[in-house]
């Protein structure tokens, strides 16, 4: 599970300014603030006033050369950090320099770093018992009620024209789940992965406090989820030879899974042949000539 770079940098005296977040293409590195009141402890170990601090977010894919190109592309003028959770497949003296643009990329060995010279400066704590007792209480504050919970759109990244279609919302499954992948190592994991006319692994959710007043239509069933199938990955592993793929298994004995109704908002279309197409706009789905069946909410 990623952790919460905000709340980390907060803890560590760091202070954030969230307001007026500067305007790029949505992709895979996102804005977490812009540094102010920098201490002059803070000034040695990099960090400057006015610092746009980016993250790429946690995930199994790497980050490229290209990605981050296309990313400063768009990014403002200034001094730019960049904490890449994600392995970098490029050397960091490779990424092109544009004018007026200072751009510091920390890799997942600097941010270790960086928080370790604040646990030996007693600045954070190793073990912060509030911060567990607010992790074990989000889940349940998120899903407060009977049900069903109607989840959020996620960022849009597609090209699909909607303006021909009617907004709807599709009754579906999300499952909260918590096990073990094994592999060369072994890795505690926690996915969301919704059942919505097939599956999707979601990063994050959001619920909507009310259900909108919208039709509702059922897809066709899916099977019951295998999450051995569905959360087991392919990871590179150095074993001294360079990176090297494995696969790391999810352990089904390790699963602890809780299960949600819940209503996925999407847009439909229907076909001339009384075939359905379906968007789905949490896990981004386009499902053609789907039978798509009109329910009672």
């Amino acid at each position: 599970m990623a952790p919460d770079l905000t709340r980390l940098l907060e803890r560590l005296g760091v202070s954030l300014d969230l307001g007026a977040s500067p305007i790029i293409s949505p992709g895979l590195i996102g804005w977490l603030g812009r540094l102010i009141d920098v201490d002059p402890n803070q000034l040695q170990l990099g960090l400057k006033p006015g610092m746009e601090v980016w993250s790429t977010g946690d995930g199994f894919a790497p980050i490229d050369l290209p990605s981050v190109e296309s990313w400063l592309f768009d990014a403002p003028r200034g001094i730019h950090l960049l904490i890449s959770l994600r392995e970098l497949t490029f050397d960091r003296a490779d990424v092109p320099v544009r004018v007026g643009r200072e751009l510091i990329i920390w890799s997942k060995q600097d941010l270790a770093e960086f928080l370790g010279m604040g646990i030996l400066g007693g600045t954070l704590e190793l073990f912060d018992p509030q911060e567990i007792i607010v992790e074990q209480e989000t889940e349940k504050g998120l899903f407060d009620g009977p049900g069903p919970f109607v989840l959020k759109p996620s960022e849009i990244h597609h090209e699909i024209d909607l303006s021909i279609t009617k907004p709807i919302l599709i009754p579906a499954t999300l499952y909260h789940v918590k096990g073990l992948l094994k592999g060369p190592g072994e890795d505690k994991i926690e996915r969301w992965v919704l059942r919505c006319g097939g599956f999707s692994i979601l990063n994050s959710i959001e619920l909507f406090e009310r259900i909108p007043a919208l039709s509702q239509y059922l897809l066709d069933s899916v099977e019951e989820p295998d999450f051995g199938k569905l959360l087991s990955e392919r990871r590179t592993h150095n074993q001294g030879m360079g990176e090297l793929l494995h696969w790391w298994k999810f352990e089904e004995e390790s699963k602890k899974v809780i299960e949600y109704d819940v209503l996925v908002p999407a847009n439909i279309k229907e076909n001339p042949d009384g075939t359905s197409w379906v968007f789905d706009s949490v896990s981004q789905t386009v499902y053609k000539s789907v039978d798509a069946k009109h329910s009672s909410p």
